[in-house]
């Protein structure tokens, strides 16, 4: 494979940016993300999703108009672990630059824009709440992390959502938006010249918008998980609604990265559940399942999880076939070495997608770690290191399940 062309520089304030070189594509992309996330410690559940809606609002209006008349389109996520604000774009990128941080650099929260915000997140919360699955993963989340941000949704809680103002917002920006906690990401065919002209424009920028200062720790808050196991909603739905989430430990006590151990589980998931499984037939057969389950691995500073969701009208027998399936994990070496292959070969086309590979490796930038390292990691594993680690993984997590009928 070869490697990808970053390079790299970390500016005296501990502000950080990286140049991905990527000949020959037209688009560009610039983005700026911040290790701060919606599971992370803030005053008010929802504070960092809130924030990041509200930054885009600037004295002279909505800043997203000024990249639409660059012929760019702008965005941003809330994510558990991190928030970032990315742009896209064909030209102009000294003009796009200029933007983002501003966009990022600046506040103007007033009682008249938070106010119109809480509404609209209060909606947005009201639709995700009347959704059968938000509701599973709602139960399973709260029960594995009770008194964490995970155990709300990243918006927040309607009470948090209507306790939101304008000097809670900057204390929050205040906290968490400074030089050594952001860092800059480009991707696109950018001449050498252009790189150095870029380095420099940034350095002024970084001075001009972020303060400096003492770097501050990321703390984990410990919860004590739950001793309901199972919890049984009502809903208003037509097919039962089934879903099991699994406590992880701490992947450094298996001496693996957060990012290793992600990708050992997301095989393990596609190999075990996923329609092309002999399990997944066998469901099937029996009249248990009949649509693919959803399945997610997450790690952040609060706590690492696996849930699995779906629609089964046969919701006690599914759970237990899946907590069977978990321990029994009945993984060949031969699939193992497909779906190997398979995660390999994803990893290369991402690397034409311009937006995507300029996300991964700034998110994976926060982690010390490289698109790079993650494709060697896949490279070398052996089937006897995935199956060990993802055995002592499984054995060591905590059980949770829930199901929502009429």
């Amino acid at each position: 494979m070869k490697k990808i062309e970053v390079v790299k520089k970390k500016y005296k304030s501990g502000f950080q940016a990286q140049i991905i070189k990527k000949p020959y594509f037209k688009k560009k992309f610039m983005g700026i993300i911040v290790d701060f996330g919606g599971a992370d410690s803030q005053k008010l559940a929802g504070g960092a999703h809130f924030l990041e809606h509200k930054l885009f609002a600037k004295e002279s209006g909505d800043i997203s108009i000024g990249f639409d008349q660059l012929g760019c389109e702008s965005n941003a996520f809330t994510a558990y672990n991190e928030t970032m604000f990315y742009a896209s774009f064909v030209d102009h990128w000294s003009k796009v630059l200029d933007l983002l941080f501003e966009l990022v650099g600046t506040t103007h929260f007033t009682k008249e824009n938070v106010d119109k915000e809480k509404q609209i997140i209060s909606q947005e919360l009201a639709m995700y709440q009347d959704d059968p699955e938000w509701k599973v993963n709602h139960s399973l989340l709260s029960r594995m992390f009770p008194k964490t941000n995970l155990a709300h949704d990243l918006t927040g809680t309607l009470d948090s959502i209507k306790k939101m103002d304008s000097k809670t917002l900057l204390d929050i920006y205040k906290n968490h938006y400074y030089a050594q906690n952001l860092s800059f990401v480009a991707c696109g065919d950018f001449s050498d010249y252009q790189i150095k002209s870029m380095f420099t424009q940034i350095n002024k920028l970084q001075q001009k918008f972020f303060k400096s200062k003492k770097n501050l720790k990321k703390t984990s808050k410990t919860s004590i998980p739950s001793k309901i196991k199972h919890e049984e909603i009502k809903g208003d739905v037509s097919i039962g609604q089934v879903g099991i989430g699994l406590r992880l430990s701490a992947f450094a006590e298996f001496g693996l990265s957060d990012l290793e151990a992600e990708i050992l589980l997301e095989m393990m998931l596609v190999i075990c559940f996923s329609p092309s499984s002999s399990w997944f037939e066998q469901e099937q057969k029996a009249d248990i399942l009949h649509s693919p389950l959803s399945t997610n691995v997450t790690y952040t500073r609060q706590g690492n999880f696996i849930i699995i969701t779906g629609v089964s009208n046969q919701a006690d027998d599914l759970l237990r076939d899946i907590q069977e399936n978990f321990q029994n994990l009945d993984i060949t070496e031969k699939e193992f070495e497909r779906q190997k292959k398979l995660f390999l070969a994803k990893y290369l086309r991402q690397l034409n997608e311009i937006d995507s590979v300029a996300i991964e490796q700034a998110e994976l930038n926060l982690d010390h770690e490289s698109m790079d390292q993650v494709f060697q990691f896949l490279q070398t594993l052996s089937f006897t290191e995935f199956y060990r680690f993802v055995e002592r993984i499984i054995h060591k997590s905590d059980i949770f399940t829930a199901t929502l009928n009429k």
